[in-house]
């Protein structure tokens, strides 16, 4: 009984003293508190902002004798020997300014969607040169190119490399306003009088063209909803044709008499643009 007595006073007096002991263990513990919530940003929602940038081209003008049989191949002489240039590019240079907007979706660290831009633009550029051979005056051919409307509808698809930074690639649809022009005069001509050679003559053509366009570029997000982004794009709008002749010339009718024109349009842009998207909403908490 006695050994019975002792046990149970060992075991109540034990007992009393385990919240003291708990409390004196929590006491001396270290709290355990959870990592904080990293805070990324979502790139998802519309944004629309303005661009600023430069293009430069590679563009040509190329000419051809509109019918060379009708013409007994003079126009096709005075190509080949250099008379009048076959292919004249004008190098075209020139800034750009303009308005973009857009749609992104995100889905973990990729990001897709669409933008479409519009920009005025004074992307020109003229070439002239002088040329002669025997039995040939000297005759001086001036072409000029302009793109003054430049456009594109594009999807785009990229990922961040950090939050804040996005990388994409991007590619669709490419149009524009453009002009091109063609003159040949004849330098030994009396002054003051209309050049009366089959190979003088004039012409233009302008419109509006489409074609493909195709880059790349980057973004980051500096602020709760802005973003800055650097941008270079290709662009293929095709050409225009048109034809001249000289309508001085006596001998022959029409412009069978002529050459035919081929412009093309194609050339870079790189430029800088300044995004607001509209619908910051929440920002995502990754742990």
């Amino acid at each position: 009984m006695l050994r019975v007595a002792s046990i149970v006073l060992a075991a109540v007096g034990f007992a009393s003293l385990q919240p003291a002991l708990a409390a004196d263990i929590a006491g001396r513990a270290p709290l355990y508190k959870a990592p904080p919530a990293s805070v990324a940003y979502d790139w998802s929602g519309f944004y629309a902002g303005v661009n600023l940038g430069y293009g430069w081209g590679d563009s040509a003008i190329d000419l051809a004798p509109h019918n060379p049989a009708f013409t007994a191949g003079v126009l096709d002489i005075a190509l080949a020997n250099g008379v009048v240039p076959a292919s004249l590019a004008t190098n075209p240079r020139g800034v750009l300014g303009g308005l973009q907007a857009g749609y992104n979706v995100q889905s973990g660290a990729f990001v897709w969607g669409v933008e479409a831009d519009i920009a005025a633009a004074a992307i020109k550029g003229s070439s002239t040169v002088s040329g002669t051979a025997p039995f040939f005056s000297t005759f001086t051919t001036t072409q000029e190119q302009k793109v003054d409307w430049l456009g594109t509808v594009r999807g785009r698809i990229g990922a961040t490399v950090t939050p804040d930074w996005l990388l994409y690639v991007t590619g669709g649809l490419a149009y524009g306003h453009v002009k091109a022009t063609t003159s040949i005069v004849d330098l030994t001509g009396v002054s003051g009088v209309p050049c009366l050679n089959i190979i003088c003559g004039a012409g233009s053509a302008d419109s509006w063209r489409a074609g493909w366009t195709v880059g790349g570029g980057g973004e980051y997000r500096f602020a709760s909803n802005w973003s800055v982004k650097l941008e270079y794009l290709y662009y293929d709008l095709d050409s225009v044709k048109y034809t001249f002749f000289n309508p001085l010339f006596p001998f022959t009718p029409g412009p069978d008499r002529g050459f035919d024109a081929s412009a093309n349009f194609r050339g870079h842009i790189a430029r800088v643009g300044l995004n607001y998207k509209f619908d910051s909403g929440p920002v995502v908490a990754r742990y």
